[in-house]
């Protein structure tokens, strides 16, 4: 997400008692009301109107200028009570200046200056794949700023607002004092997609056959994947404690093995119902581990004092520093403790760290995601990982909600304030979940073939329009012999199978038969894309001699399938095996005895 921020109003005032004095502080005060219009294709006319009033009695101004931190500025306009102002423009480095010389002069002390500058900004408003996304920069705390609002119109077009924050004061207007604690996000639409295109690479360095694995990003609370394509076929994908899919591969003695798959990823801003509420073992989550010292007495100082997911997140954002040349090095995780002795050196590894650390101290249940985050301005939203340019960010467990609750104190350093902590934003997406350890699994980028410089992550906006998401396949299979033995227990397996790249959530799956009291009913959370689930089942048959045709019905989502089988008398099926032994027998007592068996029976 792109956010241009100004280099708040610089007002220069040169003013007259002599023609060379200079405008010292405190000599007026400002009152400002700024107005974004947006128009359909992201164009923004920005209109401030401002009064500028007089604290001395000899002194009145003359010029008023404004430094604006983008090139992006055109069409500029402005004019006081007396006419048109003719607009000086500079711009350079990336910078607009803009210096109006008033026509109007106001002397007296509390009289007032009124001026209108109008102009269009092209870095208000960004479409970003299928989502707006609208940044209107703060302003810095100075005294001599009376009074500061904004207001906000975008087009209907733009879709449902999606998140804005802060909200505006009075519903309609934002404050001075909200403006200086980091301005105004908002994006509106209601779902993210992007197509990633991802390489992966195992090597069996073994003189044995050996299991590879990878991570392939998952579904979770925020985000659905479709796993489009995947070459070579998985042998299986399983889910693991962490809700991660690992793909498994059967490799041969020394086998090099290049798998490449592709996905569309959907990321949306609330939770989603299909996901399901999430019950875990607080202590599956506040554990120390390596990089995560929730035990040293630094962390377990300050949790004692910090104590919830907010206190620990303004804590790490105000305590780390983001450090730009640190990325380039190829840097070297430090982990919490170390991220706590030396803050102004940290990257989002550091952030991330030191956020899970507090609040696993603190009795907060909390892990590590590590992924992807779009960003179009690499100093204000940074990407620190230099495996394929990759991001992490933590998230902690909400026990009312039963959901994991994704933050980024790290943007939120580097953006000075941009609310992290309520809202995330379209633009995280998950490749790899650590919670019950601190690397595992490794996410994609991170598995590449020794000596090269690969890309193996490449990400985009995906194109066209999705207004559903494909559904999950599932072809349930019996493993169970065609023929049951009346007066035994028959056991085997009933398995579940996805066939498609998507993921099948809540999944309603009843067994019955024709022949047997036998029930079962069970919901399954989630079976991954060509991912399996087995149920294990067993069939007792009380009568020896019953014969009959049975069914075993499996019923998926309400679809049915019926399996088969047959159930024969016991004396029926071990009969031939019967006298087979004991023909066998017979024919070892001749070779033994060297007569007939029925010799035994003359007298």
């Amino acid at each position: 997400m792109k956010k241009i921020f100004y280099s708040l109003i610089y007002l220069f005032a040169y003013l007259f008692i002599l023609p060379t004095s200079v405008l010292a502080a405190g000599e007026f005060s400002a009152d400002y009301e700024v107005d974004y219009t947006i128009a359909p294709d992201g164009r923004t006319i920005v209109t401030q109107n401002i009064s500028l009033t007089n604290k001395l009695t000899n002194l009145y101004p003359t010029k008023y200028s404004i430094l604006i931190d983008t090139e992006k500025i055109k069409n500029v306009v402005a004019y006081d009570r007396k006419g048109v102002i003719t607009p000086t423009i500079n711009q350079k480095d990336g910078k607009t200046e803009i210096i109006l010389s008033f026509n109007d002069q106001v002397v007296g002390v509390g009289n007032k200056l009124h001026f209108t500058l109008r102009f269009e900004n092209g870095d208000i408003a960004q479409k970003n794949g299928s989502i707006w996304e609208v940044n209107i920069p703060g302003v810095t705390s100075d005294s001599d700023i009376a009074a500061y609002s904004v207001s906000l119109q975008v087009p209907q077009t733009f879709g449902p607002n999606a998140y804005m924050s802060p909200p505006p004061a009075d519903g309609r207007r934002w404050t001075k004092e909200q403006m200086i604690k980091g301005g105004v996000s908002a994006a509106y639409g209601e779902m993210q997609a992007f197509s990633l295109d991802l390489s992966y690479f195992l090597q069996n360095t073994r003189v044995t056959g050996a299991i590879g694995e990878i991570a392939l990003p998952p579904d979770t609370a925020f985000q659905k994947v479709v796993i489009n394509a995947i070459e070579p076929k998985p042998a299986a994908v399983r889910q693991d404690d962490d809700g991660n899919w690992i793909a498994q591969y059967s490799l041969a003695p020394g086998q090099k093995l290049d798998i490449t798959a592709t996905a569309t990823i959907f990321i949306s801003l609330a939770p989603r119902s299909a996901f399901g509420k999430v019950n875990l073992r607080p202590t599956d989550y506040t554990r120390p581990l390596k990089f995560w010292n929730a035990d040293d007495p630094r962390i377990v100082s300050l949790a004692s004092e910090l104590r919830t997911p907010k206190a620990i997140y303004d804590y790490v954002v105000k305590t780390l520093s983001y450090d730009y040349n640190r990325v380039n090095d190829n840097p070297i995780r430090k982990g919490a403790a170390s991220a706590l002795s030396t803050p102004k050196n940290s990257i989002c590894m550091e952030f991330t760290d030191l956020f899970i650390a507090l609040a696993r101290a603190a009795g907060i249940p909390a892990r590590e995601i590590v992924g992807y985050a779009y960003t179009t301005n690499s100093r204000l939203r940074p990407l620190s990982l230099v495996a394929d340019v990759l991001h992490a960010w933590p998230e902690y467990y909400d026990s009312e909600k039963q959901t994991w609750i994704p933050v980024d104190p790290t943007w939120a350093n580097t953006t000075g304030g941009v609310n992290y902590f309520d809202k995330l934003d379209f633009n995280h997406i998950t490749f790899a979940i650590h919670g019950f350890s601190s690397e595992l699994p490794y996410a994609a980028g991170f598995y590449k073939r020794s000596g090269k410089n690969t890309k193996d992550v490449m990400v985009r906006f995906a194109q066209g329009s999705f207004t559903f998401l494909p559904t999950a396949k599932l072809t349930p299979g019996f493993s169970l012999p065609k023929v049951f033995p009346a007066g035994f227990t028959t056991s085997g397996q009933v398995i579940i199978e996805n066939t498609s790249g998507v993921a099948a959530e809540d999944v309603d799956v009843a067994i019955e038969t024709s022949f047997s009291q036998f029930s079962f009913k069970k919901r399954i959370a989630q079976i991954p894309p060509f991912g399996k689930f087995f149920i294990p089942v067993s069939f007792p048959i009380d009568n020896y001699l019953r014969s009959e045709k049975g069914v075993i019905t499996a019923t998926v989502n309400g679809e049915v399938i019926n399996n088969y089988i047959d159930i024969q008398p016991a004396l029926t099926l071990f009969a031939p095996f019967a006298i087979g032994i004991l023909l066998l027998g017979i024919g070892f007592w001749y070779l033994l005895v060297k007569k007939p068996l029925w010799t035994l029976f003359r007298h």
